[in-house]
């Protein structure tokens, strides 16, 4: 049998149901590795997919999370409608339309329990903190309920990515004696 590049959707798939009849991560990284090339991604994949316990435990901050993204989302929607109707320069408009479908796209992706979307939503949320304190407002209190909602949404995902993947470490992947991944030890 011939390898072949790493089919995420049927991979994700796999590491579920082989999750549900007791295989460890490590026997499903095993077999994956038999049908796809890229063991890499494999590792990757396996540790960023929640298990149905995590995803079970954590599912009202879960929910928590994506009711203050939609919220963001409909912030972002009202500043846009609001600087459309008040300004002149429209040049700036297109940019600002990108926002929302960020917040969009991640809403989508943390409502599908994507285990690598929980910290770049963390550090992009602390960039957007960051950035806002650029910015001269007229209307203090607006920046004071962004800066919250912002903390609230980071501290949210790095909770949620240190305990629902707790494997999930991109930068720091283990290897045997052999070069092949390890995945930490199953409790």
């Amino acid at each position: 049998m011939s390898k072949k590049s790493l089919d995420r959707k049927a991979a994700t798939l796999f590491v579920i149901a082989n999750r549900t009849i007791g295989k460890t991560d490590q026997e499903i990284y095993t077999l994956l590795a038999e049908q796809y090339y890229d063991k890499k991604a494999i590792i990757l994949l396996i540790t960023s997919t929640v298990t149905p316990e995590n995803k079970k435990k954590y599912k009202t901050y879960n929910v928590l999370l994506l009711g203050l993204i939609g919220i963001t989302i409909l912030f972002k929607i009202l500043t846009i409608l609001f600087l459309s109707i008040t300004t002149t320069n429209a040049l700036y408009l297109p940019f600002l339309i990108f926002l929302p479908i960020l917040n969009i796209y991640f809403f989508y992706e943390i409502n599908r329990y994507n285990g690598a979307m929980y910290r770049i939503l963390g550090l992009l949320t602390i960039a957007g903190i960051l950035q806002g304190f650029g910015f001269k407002r007229e209307e203090g209190w607006v920046l004071t309920i962004n800066l919250m909602l912002c903390i609230v949404v980071a501290g949210l995902a790095f909770y949620l990515d240190r305990n629902m993947v707790p494997d999930y470490r991109p930068n720091s992947l283990k290897k045997d004696v052999n070069g092949e991944y390890i995945i930490h030890p199953e409790p």
